[in-house]
């Protein structure tokens, strides 16, 4: 239905779009644990999502089906967009707080010092 409306259709009041479906069926396919579904329905650009805390929470999940594949590099730099976009949805959120710690214990190759940074952002590390 979504694709039917058009690129440009946003609907006010419930932010129903093409834009936040995509989100929506990545969301899903992270939770049925089928990353590679995740990720090509993740495959629009994120900024177009006009709320700046959805925006933020989907490159959580975008993070998520990375995790699932366990890329590092990739799980980290969409936690830092996601950070830099709406730092307190990551700061109050479980998902991106789980894998900053693991990060933090194993992060990816040369980069324990933003990963540090990072977690020290979100409050993580003193």
């Amino acid at each position: 239905m979504a694709t039917r409306l058009g690129s440009g259709y946003r609907h006010t009041q419930t932010s129903f779009s093409r834009v936040i479906m995509g989100a929506h069926a990545t969301a899903l396919g992270v939770e049925l644990r089928r990353p590679a579904e995740a990720l090509q329905a993740a495959d629009f650009d994120a900024d177009l999502i006009a709320s700046v805390p959805r925006c933020a929470r989907h490159l959580i999940e975008v993070a998520r089906a990375y995790r699932q594949w366990n890329d590092r590099h990739a799980i980290y730099a969409l936690l830092d967009k996601a950070e830099r976009t709406a730092p307190e949805t990551v700061q109050y959120n479980g998902f991106a707080r789980d894998m900053l710690l693991e990060l933090s214990a194993n992060p990816p190759s040369a980069m324990r010092a933003e990963v540090r940074a990072l977690c020290q952002r979100v409050g993580l590390l003193d």
